[in-house]
């Protein structure tokens, strides 16, 4: 009877260590959301088409390994000189895995352009084929727990290239145009 009663304990306490590791095993890699409202803070150009703060909206879908790293695929929209639409590789890294942690970011990808505009007012007529660029963003913020999902407050560098082929009618004369935006980004988020 003794040997019946030591294997059933001996077959639970196994079964027990296998679901802690299998839990485990599951807790490595954990599904995230991080969504952002922000601004791009910069320069203003003297004809307006640069403006000083550009709101900017994104989403990056991931998962999280081990409790320091994560890394997702994001997508935003933002109103430059014309709407682009960064899709780029988003990687993360939080210092601790308390409540409250400060956290880095790298955000790299490419910012697809709405593709066609034509511009037609008393000083010029013309079409512009925009093409988007390369976008990159580190970013250092702090992650807080409020009633059970994270919020994120965030402050950065962006970088995003913008191209576009410009023809003018009246003249038929084509040329590549390029603008390389250099501004700070401010964001609040939530991640769950």
């Amino acid at each position: 009877m003794r040997y019946y009663i030591l294997l059933a304990l001996s077959i639970f306490a196994f079964s027990s260590l296998l679901a802690q590791k299998e839990e485990q095993q599951r807790q490595k890699f954990r599904y995230f959301n991080h969504s952002q409202v922000g601004l791009l803070i910069g320069e203003e150009s003297e004809d307006q088409a640069r403006k000083a703060m550009i709101p900017t909206f994104q989403t990056v879908n991931g998962v999280r390994v081990g409790n320091h790293f994560g890394i997702g695929i994001g997508v935003g929209a933002e109103p430059f000189e014309y709407t682009v639409f960064p899709v780029y590789l988003s990687g993360y890294y939080f210092l601790t895995n308390k409540k409250n942690t400060p956290y880095f970011a790298l955000k790299g990808g490419y910012a697809f352009a709405d593709s066609h505009k034509k511009i037609s007012n008393y000083y010029y007529n013309g079409e512009h084929n925009n093409k988007g660029g390369l976008m990159i963003s580190p970013e250092i913020g702090v992650r807080f727990k409020v009633s059970g999902f994270d919020m994120t407050l965030s402050g950065g560098y962006r970088y995003q290239r913008l191209e576009s082929r410009v023809t003018q009618e009246a003249t038929i004369y084509t040329y590549n145009h390029r603008v390389d935006y250099k501004r700070v980004s401010v964001a609040l988020g939530i991640m769950f």
